[in-house]
């Protein structure tokens, strides 16, 4: 039940392989599952690290810009404060982001998970809704910022076991729910 097949070359962790490969729900298996091989081969583990540059403007929008390069390109991204935080509110808020990227990875963990079982989807949507209180970003309160994140998943399949499964391995979903070890220092520029 394979939606089609791919051919070419590519680079994954550090290594060129060409393939032609089935594709599944906008997931290509074999890539996936030379990655899973690498994680079996070290522990169950493929360290990975992520950094981005990002600059913070002094006038007008966007408040925040910065470049995120992904294997094959490079996206120039704007952010901006909502107006109750002083903001000038033309891009997207740092919080609609992180909701966006929750909602990315979770739909694509969910994919995926479909894909290994070798269900086809047809339809996969993700409604997801982000509550906050904006009150201690702005005066000291003993109260949470965010409250709680809901996803909704609409799909053309049942999927309650799927989802289940995705949502432990859902990069994004781990972030949210386990306190991540964060360091903030300053730096010489």
């Amino acid at each position: 039940m394979c939606a089609f097949h791919i051919e070419g070359k590519i680079t994954l962790l550090g290594e060129q392989y060409s393939y032609f490969m089935s594709q599944l729900n906008n997931i290509r298996i074999e890539l996936q599952e030379k990655t899973k091989e690498k994680a079996k081969q070290n522990g169950n583990s493929v360290p990975m690290e992520k950094t981005i540059i990002g600059t913070y403007h002094m006038n007008g929008s966007p408040q925040f810009s910065a470049d995120l390069k992904t294997e094959a390109s490079v996206f120039h991204m704007n952010c901006d404060e909502p107006s109750v935080l002083g903001g000038p509110a033309i891009n997207p808020t740092p919080l609609t982001y992180l909701l966006f990227g929750v909602m990315a990875c979770y739909s694509s963990s969910l994919a995926s998970q479909c894909a290994s079982e070798n269900i086809e989807l047809k339809e996969l949507k993700i409604r997801g809704k982000l509550i906050y209180d904006i009150g201690p970003a702005v005066i000291e309160s003993p109260n949470p910022i965010i409250k709680g994140l809901n996803l909704e998943v609409i799909s053309d399949r049942k999927l309650t076991e799927q989802i289940g499964r995705a949502w432990k391995k859902c990069p994004a979903v781990f972030a949210i729910q386990n306190p991540i070890p964060t360091d903030i220092t300053q730096v010489e520029s």
